[in-house]
């Protein structure tokens, strides 16, 4: 065989390709986009601590904040970075300004786009702030429980955030807001915040068990809610053009001349809502809340993906039979339903149980759908034995706590003068599984008297004499 005079060789490009640059954070990938379970921003950011192998508190001060305050130029938009005490963390997966910086930042930590998916501001033109994203935490113990034994992973879906959706719609089940360990709510985002996990006491949040299903014709009318909201934040990713405030402005009054030829009275009284609300919507410009819209679309058989993004629809009055069921709840307190025997003999019956812990009026009242004041209104007696076993229990709890705090502080004191440590304030916390908890006066206390039970022994005196007097 004959080779060619003049072989051809591959060709070398000397110049180094060019390498994007690095991002500061992991380019973490968003769960769930495009469909009903997108991940809320506060979860995006929790995990993106995990992933990091920090606190979202620690990640948010040193990191996120700092940037915030050099990229953004604004003193107050850097400040909303900031965690404290977590009840404002919910404004991140909201339509406020919070939410469109922590956007910009977290897009440029990462140099991943399409975060704003995570938030509502896709419809921050349709959607008023007031009462958008509940204040607290909420979760479906059913879907935590299953992504687990799934090996799937964990975290919290925007839906989950939204205040007008009540129920899982894949478990049709009401969202839990109280940690089942210790009681107690939490915020969006905590300095100690894990998917699935309380940021009080770290107990597991879900579980397997179904409770009772709402009556037929109000879950339907809850499972209608959340299938609505999730479809809607399904269409986020494909939405070009986001809906603005005139799509509520004509659609509005479409739905109005079609269902009562405009005469608002008539409209306010077929949907089942306030006229002086339905008023305010017409007369004033303002714009409804996302649960009294969802409220008219349920009434007038028309979906929330129609009145925002379809130019006409047909509207038709569902019958009374399954409207409104938001005034029943209404009706009943008004009927005197607080006042009945029925609801003394629940609360009897829950004051002499032996549950452990006892639940707090604040819980029972939840339970029943009420609120505490009606409850100590109407069965003072009850109410006020619920609230004082309740309150033995968590004083017990914190006598035991705060001792167990204090015997583990006397043995860290007790390690550190066998090994000539001074057991100052800096040392004992290195010992400690908690440094925090000498925050704590009683365990501050506690500490001292160690040290002073030691030098009376003499033991201190003789391992370090010098150090041990300006220690107490």
């Amino acid at each position: 065989m004959n080779k060619p005079a003049h072989p051809l060789y591959e060709q070398w490009q000397l110049a180094l390709p060019l390498t994007p640059a690095p991002s500061v954070l992991y380019a973490l990938v968003p769960v769930g986009v495009g469909t009903p379970l997108v991940e809320c921003m506060t979860s995006y950011i929790t995990r993106l601590a995990g992933a990091h192998c920090v606190f979202p508190g620690v990640l948010m001060r040193k990191v996120i904040a700092p940037f915030a305050e050099n990229s953004l130029g604004d003193g107050r938009g850097a400040a909303a970075m900031h965690i404290r005490d977590g009840k404002s963390t919910g404004a991140f997966n909201s339509t406020q300004q919070t939410a469109s910086n922590a956007v910009r930042v977290l897009e440029s930590l990462t140099r991943r786009g399409g975060l704003r998916l995570l938030t509502m501001l896709t419809w921050a033109k349709v959607f008023p702030l007031f009462g958008l994203i509940r204040p607290m935490r909420a979760w479906c113990p059913c879907c935590l429980e299953e992504w687990r034994l799934a090996d799937h992973m964990l975290y919290e879906p925007l839906l989950w955030a939204i205040q007008a959706v009540k129920v899982c719609p894949q478990h049709d089940r009401l969202l839990e807001t109280h940690c089942p360990m210790c009681s107690k709510t939490a915020p969006w985002l905590a300095w100690q915040s894990r998917s699935g996990y309380c940021p009080h006491c770290q107990g597991w949040l879900g579980s397997s068990e179904t409770k009772q299903k709402e009556h037929e014709r109000e879950g339907a009318w809850l499972h209608w809610c959340a299938d609505q909201v999730g479809s809607l934040l399904a269409l986020a990713p494909t939405t070009t053009n986001a809906p603005s405030r005139s799509r509520i402005e004509e659609g509005l009054p479409a739905i109005l001349e079609q269902m009562s030829q405009g005469r608002k009275m008539t409209f306010a009284r077929l949907v089942g809502l306030s006229p002086k609300m339905v008023g305010d919507w017409f007369y004033h410009q303002q714009l409804p809340s996302v649960e009294n819209l969802l409220r008219v679309c349920f009434a007038v058989n028309l979906s929330l993906q129609d009145l925002l993004l379809e130019k006409q629809f047909v509207c038709s009055l569902r019958s009374k039979e399954t409207l409104p069921l938001w005034e029943s709840r209404h009706r009943r307190a008004s009927r005197g339903f607080w006042k009945s025997e029925q609801i003394r003999q629940k609360l009897e019956t829950i004051a002499l149980s032996a549950q452990i812990p006892p639940p707090s009026l604040k819980a029972v009242a939840r339970q029943l759908g009420g609120d505490p004041h009606s409850l100590k209104t109407y069965h003072p007696g009850p109410s006020q034995a619920i609230s004082d076993r309740y309150a033995a229990y968590m004083s017990a709890k914190k006598l035991a706590t705060e001792q167990q705090l204090c015997a583990e502080v006397q043995e860290a004191v007790r390690q550190l003068i066998e090994q000539n440590i001074p057991p100052t304030g800096r040392n004992v916390a290195l010992v400690l599984s908690k440094p925090g908890i000498l925050r704590s006066s009683v365990v501050r206390e506690a500490r001292r008297s160690a040290i002073r039970e030691r030098q009376n022994t003499g033991n201190q005196s003789k391992e370090f004499p010098e150090k041990a007097k300006s220690i107490v």
